[in-house]
């Protein structure tokens, strides 16, 4: 009997937001000739290890190692000689472990790819997020020794140089969602945003069109949390600070986002910087909601006027006007196109089927 391909599948984090749950779902339906193994990292201690319980609750061995995460913290000269040695350390567990091929989810871990090579093995690397230029000049070198580059958009493929270019293709992240619950018509438009509370997505924008509001009939809900790494908005603060306070709950993180889609009219996604493919956008639709959204990144690829608004990005009086004018009839009328809109575009199957070329053949 031969023996199955190994896959080694590499993650930076231990949580369940958006690119969690495209890994996730990658390794939900392995081939039968294929052995997987995860690998997730040790420098960050996160609080549930959502996603590894959920590896493990689909059979996979998951191991805890000290990888080469690139994180922006880490880039300082001080913090550079433990990145290079988690480097050398992962280097001899991927050599001993010797896998067919490498599946890196995000960028962060692109000095996984060499080694990799190193090792004999095949690679994939799955690109979720936009390259700025500080991060590109350290990451596009070793993004050279990916055989294949998988873009969740568009707008994460264009910028790319050439060469990577002619190795990459675009898969739509896609879920298995529930059917969207019935629409409840109320006397207040509910607003729901949904996610970590990193500067550039956009809080303080919103909350500072939300403050100068000139209509009582609407309301937010906030869910998210401050980010392990990386600046945040204090949104407790600035909800504190609002002149209706009373207008905005704040949920915090929540396992169960669903429930509040279903409760809300309208999602919000007010990314400040190119957000390229925004799971919460994709969730809505699924529920058969209406998403208000910056018009950058790769949020013009999910929705349109048929299923919401695009909204100028960082405009804070843009997204005041937008949200005076944006009616409950308005959302009911974008409700089943949200719905047929998530089937066609950002199906599980159509996932499955697209991602599967990418890494088990």
């Amino acid at each position: 009997m031969r023996r199955p391909k190994k896959l080694i599948a590499v993650h930076p984090s231990d949580e369940m937001y958006g690119a969690d749950r495209v890994f996730l779902e990658t390794l939900t339906h392995v081939p039968s000739d294929w052995d997987v193994e995860v690998w997730l990292p040790t420098d960050v201690d996160y609080p549930g290890n959502e996603l590894s319980t959920a590896l493990a609750e689909l059979g996979h061995t998951v191991r805890r190692m000290p990888l080469p995460v690139i994180r922006r913290s880490y880039l300082r000269l001080g913090a550079f000689p433990g990145l290079v040695g988690r480097f050398l350390r992962t280097a001899v567990a991927v050599v001993c472990a010797r896998p067919s091929k490498m599946y890196v989810n995000t960028s962060a871990l692109v000095l996984m790819l060499p080694l990799a090579r190193l090792a004999g093995a095949a690679t994939v690397l799955h690109l979720h997020e936009f390259l700025d230029r500080k991060t590109a000049l350290f990451v596009t070198p070793f993004m050279s020794f990916a055989q294949r580059i998988v873009c969740v958009s568009n707008a994460v493929r264009r910028p790319l140089p050439e060469k990577f270019v002619r190795r990459s293709t675009v898969v739509y992240n896609g879920f298995e969602l529930p059917e969207p619950t019935p629409f409840v018509v109320d006397e207040r438009l509910v607003c729901v945003v949904a996610s970590r509370w990193n500067t550039w997505k956009g809080h303080d924008v919103l909350l500072d069109a939300w403050d100068g509001l000139d209509r009582s009939d609407i309301e937010l809900i906030v869910l998210g949390a401050p980010p392990l790494n990386g600046a945040s908005v204090d949104v407790v603060d600035r909800v504190e600070r609002l002149e209706r306070p009373d207008s905005v709950s704040i949920v915090g993180q929540t396992d169960n986002v669903r429930r509040y889609l279903d409760a809300a009219h309208l999602v919000l996604v007010p990314s400040i910087k190119p957000d390229p493919l925004p799971t919460i956008a994709i969730e809505a639709m699924a529920a058969g909601r209406a998403v208000m959204a910056s018009d950058s990144g790769g949020l013009p690829e999910i929705i349109g006027d048929d299923v919401g608004r695009l909204v100028p990005t960082g405009d804070v009086a843009a997204w005041r006007q937008a949200l005076e004018e944006f009616s409950i009839e308005d959302a009911t009328e974008r409700a089943s196109r949200a719905r047929r809109r998530f089937e066609a575009q950002f199906g599980v199957r159509r996932f499955r089927d697209e991602i599967g070329k990418e890494i088990w053949t």
